[in-house]
Formats: structure tokens, C-alpha cells, sequence
């Protein structure tokens, strides 16, 4: 091992640490994020207010590591490529502030398509559907009825202050919620 390190001149061994480093520890936090494991320090933070942030900051742990990977392994080619030491430190320096920057756009590009997935019943108020199963006159008990929420069919309970039941496959017109997940229907014509 120290032959192959005495081989390498001074400035050579400064890259191949620095890019060695950072290509396990990217590696670490690629296995980390399949894992379900793969927050940063700075995402998800509570804020002064109480509530979380799920935005990418700039100096992320990721992002900062994406730098390292970057900075060592242009590094490390400048140097065999026999460029002058100045020269390499600037390009590696470029290529990693490049990767740095790859990885923040590529991150907030990700953190841009989430979606929790939960369902909010008020969004239903004002859509229509069908009665499922028949709903009683007058609040008398709990029907179903089937709507599209938020792109999923769902079977709900339903009440209604009709004069009459509404029997399946009668339309209807969702008018509010009652808590906790019980929509006021009317029938539509």
C-alpha cells in the first residue's frame, strides 16, 4: 500500500483521498436512501414555527458530498493527464461546484414531484357520483356512495336531507362533510 502511495506525487494523493472518501460515503448514502433511510440533516427540519421543511438546501450533506466526488476524482485525472497544479485545483474546482450543482437541481426536481397521497375529503365537496348503497331520507341512517376523489374511486358514507331514499345508481351531488368522514348529498336530476 505505501508503494503505490509513494508512487503518487503529494498533490496526487490530496485528490485520490479526497475522491475515495466521498465515492464511499455517496455510496453509503445511496444505500441509505433505498433503504427508506435517506434523509439530510436539513431536510425535514422543524422550523421556528412548529412546522417541517421539506425544502433542499444548498448545503446538504448530499450535495456537499456530490462537491468532494466531483473536486477529487477531476482532480485525480487532471494530475495523471499532466495538467499543472493550478490548473487542476481549478478544474476541480469547476467540476465540483458542476456536480454540486447537478445534485441540487436534481434534488429539488424530486422534492418538487412528491405527493403524500392522503386523501382529503373536504376536496370532495361540490363533485358528484352515484349512491352505492341506498341512503335513508331525512338523516335516518347511512348510505354509500361512490365518488372519484383526488383521481381514486372511493365508496364513502352518505346522508341526505331528501324527502326521499335515494336508491343505487342515483346520482347525487356531495354539499358538505359531517365529521368524521360522512358527506350530505343531494340528488341530482
Amino acid at each position: 500500500m505505501n508503494a503505490s502511495w509513494s508512487d503518487l506525487l503529494t498533490g496526487s494523493q490530496l485528490y485520490w483521498a479526497i475522491s475515495v472518501f466521498a465515492s464511499v460515503l455517496q455510496v453509503f448514502l445511496l444505500i441509505g436512501a433505498f433503504m427508506g433511510h435517506g434523509s439530510d440533516f436539513d431536510h425535514g427540519a422543524d422550523s421556528h414555527d412548529g412546522s417541517t421543511t421539506d425544502s433542499v438546501k444548498i448545503l446538504s450533506l448530499r450535495i456537499l458530498v456530490a462537491f468532494f466526488v466531483g473536486f477529487g476524482w477531476a482532480g485525480v485525472m487532471g494530475h495523471r493527464n499532466g495538467m499543472s497544479p493550478g490548473s487542476t485545483a481549478i478544474a476541480a474546482l469547476i467540476s465540483g461546484v458542476v456536480f454540486m450543482l447537478l445534485m441540487f437541481v436534481t434534488m429539488r426536481l424530486l422534492m418538487s414531484m412528491r405527493d403524500d397521497g392522503s386523501l382529503h375529503y373536504e376536496n370532495a365537496i361540490g363533485l358528484r357520483g352515484q349512491v352505492y348503497v341506498t341512503i335513508p331520507p331525512q338523516r335516518e341512517g347511512l348510505g354509500q356512495i361512490e365518488v372519484m376523489l383526488q383521481g381514486r374511486l372511493i365508496t364513502a358514507s352518505a346522508v341526505t336531507d331528501s324527502d326521499h331514499a335515494l336508491a343505487p345508481q342515483h346520482g347525487i351531488e356531495i354539499t358538505a362533510l359531517m365529521p368524521p368522514n360522512t358527506f350530505v348529498v343531494k340528488p341530482t336530476s
